[in-house]
């Protein structure tokens, strides 16, 4: 049996992925916005980066032995499997904010999707054959520098996912140009969760009554 995978969140798209045993970060961020950089001292296995903009590629968090991967392609460490999908930061193929990566994992047998920027208002077919299953699925609401929240709905229904987790909004201390979370909430309907840490692990996404889930995780 496969052990419990805990999700921690720190703001803007930066997510610690973890069990007992094991530790990956999604794209972490430099001091910006109001944000301060969080006080961590994690021996990180691996690290992703969506792509080269400061509130998203600090690699500080990174380690001799951390396996830091920002580009696409498959990826194998720690037992974690990794697709990086090429993608683009705005809705112009990359003119306005050049390239994204978004991330498809297994962690624990669980398929975890993160967008990182995504700019584009669709996936392509191709996107969404290599990003497979969805069970879990970070995904930007804000706007202005990525997807808003209709299209972010728009890309939910695209891949279908088990749990959604909104990132990359506004919030108290973020000093950015970015719409709250109860936009995306109110575009998308629907009871919601607000949760400190998330517990997944691969026997609940078995059950065929799953019904999906909408989890807004408060900053740690």
């Amino acid at each position: 049996m496969k052990d419990t995978i805990n999700i921690s969140y720190f703001g803007q798209s930066f997510f610690k992925v973890f069990d007992k045993n094991k530790i990956l970060y999604i794209d972490p961020y430099k001091a910006i916005g109001g944000l301060s950089v969080p006080s961590l001292n994690d021996k990180v296995d691996v690290l992703l980066i969506s792509h080269e903009h400061d509130d998203h590629n600090n690699r500080d968090f990174a380690s001799d032995n951390t396996y830091v991967i920002s580009h696409p392609g498959e990826y194998d460490s720690a037992n974690i499997l990794v697709r990086g999908v090429l993608s683009f930061h705005d809705n112009v193929k990359g003119k306005d904010r050049g390239e994204n990566v978004i991330y498809a994992f297994n962690f624990n047998d669980v398929n975890f999707v993160h967008l990182g920027d995504l700019g584009e208002k669709e996936l392509s077919k191709e996107q969404i054959d290599d990003l497979g299953v969805v069970n879990v699925l970070f995904v930007p609401v804000g706007g202005h520098f990525t997807i808003d929240a209709k299209d972010a709905v728009n890309i939910i229904n695209q891949l279908n996912p088990n749990i959604i987790i909104p990132m990359h909004y506004k919030t108290e201390k973020l000093e950015l140009p970015l719409a709250p979370v109860s936009d995306f909430l109110n575009e998308f309907g629907g009871a919601h969760e607000e949760l400190e840490t998330l517990k997944v692990d691969a026997n609940m996404f078995q059950d065929e009554d799953f019904e999906t889930r909408v989890v807004v995780l408060k900053n740690s």
